[in-house]
């Protein structure tokens, strides 16, 4: 008995570190972009799931704890299942690599629902990621005021975007903070953390939030802007509401007094230049709605977006266009409406169990980090509506691993709430 109790903590702690070490490898690889980086994404993802299968071979059981989640990824899984067998894509070798890519998120969805249950787990989750936030933005912050035009000084942007930190595009590296920032305001506004820890969350969430801005993403900017009110609006609600409302308010206060130290020049200019002469988003939604129209119930197949898209765009560029710059409309073309469905069925059931976990999060770590999740997963789906986030390897990865945090807690029986030590 006490062999398998301790073979289970040692599974468990390999499978949360292993889960935490790709996640933030990926943000560093360039946000996983590379070729090589996406195969250390798979190839990560096959063995931390083969970890999680030798655990459940030695204690001779397989322990799932279930997720209302798991219903439309597998359907989503079959669907795409379905364009490969069916000989339904435009261009199966594309959808081949894409649906290989996203089986990787999908397995280290089912491996943080399974891992992050606890509550011991889910705040180291939260305290990690808020270091490793602080951390790369304090990296971005040098690289960008001492910098010299490369990234890690070293290597030449080829991508022809404005890069900010370790990603090739700023405002993927804003898509990054948007999930990160909620961890350590949220810490610095709960009530179980000592002061000085929270002083200390507030100050990480500054910095961490001021990236956003010195990135010059208006889409990021604007995706932040919705992560603040909805933590506003459940800030008005219980008994301790006069006392969050100061403590976010004084967070917004000292980030604006930041941001006039270290001013973010152009961003201003950037959103006067709502329109681009060579092609407006709105143009690739139109012209990517009318994809739909064309095959609109398996779509164009999965990944297949940049292979089609040329033969119903309506404007001339010298550029590749390799997104709709916009994750919902890209998914309705490729997965058609069913795949659309699904996602929304992803999102309804994420919020629906989501807002049941967070009842009690100024007093519960496990909900406060649960709370920091969500509030991380609104950002990326509010900027999904202006951009590609989705589309890169490490923020799409992370999406779904702070999708399993947010709702795990409801489902594992874990800890107590005031379960706190390392099992």
């Amino acid at each position: 008995m006490e062999s398998d109790s301790r073979i289970t903590q040692v599974a468990d702690l390999s499978l949360a570190v292993g889960i935490c070490l790709l996640l933030a490898f990926e943000v560093l690889a360039f946000g996983g972009v590379p070729a090589s980086a996406i195969f250390i994404l798979e190839v990560g993802a096959a063995l931390l799931l083969m970890i999680w299968a030798v655990r459940g071979i030695t204690l001779r059981r397989v322990e799932i704890t279930p997720c209302s989640l798991f219903t439309p990824v597998l359907l989503f899984a079959g669907l795409v299942a379905a364009q490969l067998l069916l000989n339904r894509s435009a261009y199966w070798y594309a959808t081949w690599q894409k649906a290989l890519l996203w089986a990787a998120y999908g397995v280290l969805f089912f491996l943080s629902t399974q891992c992050f249950r606890r509550g011991a787990w889910l705040r180291w989750f939260g305290i990690a990621f808020t270091a490793f936030g602080f951390l790369v933005a304090m990296f971005s912050i040098a690289q960008e005021f001492v910098g010299n035009g490369k990234i890690y000084w070293v290597v030449t942007n080829q991508g022809g975007a404005a890069f900010f930190g370790p990603y090739a595009n700023h405002a993927h590296y804003a898509g990054l903070m948007e999930m990160l920032v909620p961890f350590p305001l949220v810490l610095a506004m709960a009530g179980f953390s000592p002061v000085p820890m929270r002083v200390l969350y507030s100050f990480s969430a500054v910095i961490m939030g001021s990236t956003i801005f010195l990135s010059k993403s208006r889409g990021g900017v604007l995706a932040f802007a919705v992560e603040v009110g909805v933590l506003a609006i459940l800030s008005a609600r219980g008994r301790q509401r006069r006392r969050q409302a100061t403590l976010l308010g004084l967070f917004c206060l000292l980030l604006i007094f930041w941001l006039m130290l270290v001013p973010p020049s152009g961003l201003w200019e950037r959103f006067m230049q709502l329109h681009d002469p060579r092609a407006s988003r709105v143009t690739m939604v139109a012209d990517s709605l009318r994809m739909v129209r064309q095959r609109p119930l398996l779509g164009w197949g999965f990944g297949t977006f940049p292979v089609v898209y040329p033969s119903f765009r309506s404007f001339y560029t010298d550029f590749t266009v390799n997104a709709a710059h916009n994750d919902f409309v890209e998914l309705a073309v490729e997965t058609g409406l069913l795949g659309f469905a699904l996602m929304f069925a992803f999102i309804y059931l994420l919020y629906r169990t989501g807002m049941r976990a967070v009842e009690h999060w100024r007093h519960d770590p496990r909900a406060s980090t649960a709370l920091s999740a969500l509030v991380g997963c609104t950002g990326l789906i509010a900027h999904s509506f202006f951009d590609f986030n989705l589309q890169v390897p490490a923020n799409a990865a992370l999406f779904f691993a702070l999708a399993a945090v947010a709702t795990a807690s409801i489902f594992g029986g874990g800890a107590s709430t005031a379960d706190s030590e390392v099992p």
